[in-house]
């Protein structure tokens, strides 16, 4: 895979966050450890940038997860262009890309109205260049904010930086291709269970 350090990087920061907020974030995961508690799915509405003459675009999507530890989703989603443009205007270029990405999202303090919560999706794409297609892979770390409208309807506003390696149409390069973006999440579903947090140990009493 071409230029993979930018990636590993991202995932490796992404890991080493996750661990060490899971770690002090006793509130929301508490001594329910990381048990399965809910099921989402939605849409997703993402105003993207291409760096290749600063060109943005409307891409839509879905997705499907389930919960663990009521702040942990992991499951699979697709993005799509919906606006295609000609790549530099040039005649009979229309380009059109396509993604199904696994998504990994842990929230923070989930129990408040709104709270803050981090991801990343990676996973196997498509582009296409007039009559030429190819094959992608896809990265797009996020943050962001998460507001609980009602306990089964959540709106999610997060931003990020896609990455995209592997393009070998030569006027389709990886820098091209990647860009900032950002994104609103209408997710709904259920969790069950309640919040619980740890009980703290009781302070020892001396007597004299």
């Amino acid at each position: 895979m071409k230029n993979k350090q930018p990636i590993l990087v991202v995932l490796a920061i992404f890991a080493a966050m996750s661990s060490l907020f899971a770690q002090k974030e006793e509130t929301v995961v508490g001594s329910r450890g990381l048990g399965f508690s809910g099921v989402w799915g939605g849409s997703r509405h993402q105003l993207a940038h291409f760096n290749n003459n600063n060109k943005n675009s409307y891409i839509a999507g879905g997705f499907f997860g389930l919960e663990f530890g009521k702040s942990l989703l992991v499951g699979w989603g697709h993005y799509n262009l919906i606006d295609e443009f000609k790549w530099d205007d040039i005649e009979n270029q229309q380009f059109d890309m396509r993604w199904n990405p696994m998504l990994v999202q842990y929230g923070f303090r989930n129990y408040k109205a709104v709270h803050p919560q981090i991801g990343v999706e990676f996973g196997r794409g498509r582009l296409e260049l007039g009559d030429v297609k190819d094959r992608i892979f896809v990265v797009q770390p996020s943050a962001g904010l998460e507001i609980n409208v009602f306990r089964w309807f959540h709106i999610g506003l997060d931003g990020g930086y896609r990455f995209v390696n592997d393009s070998s149409i030569a006027s389709l390069s990886n820098e091209d291709l990647s860009g900032w973006y950002g994104q609103a999440s209408l997710k709904f579903g259920f969790s069950w269970g309640r919040y619980y947090k740890k009980k703290s140990a009781p302070k020892s009493s001396y007597e004299d």
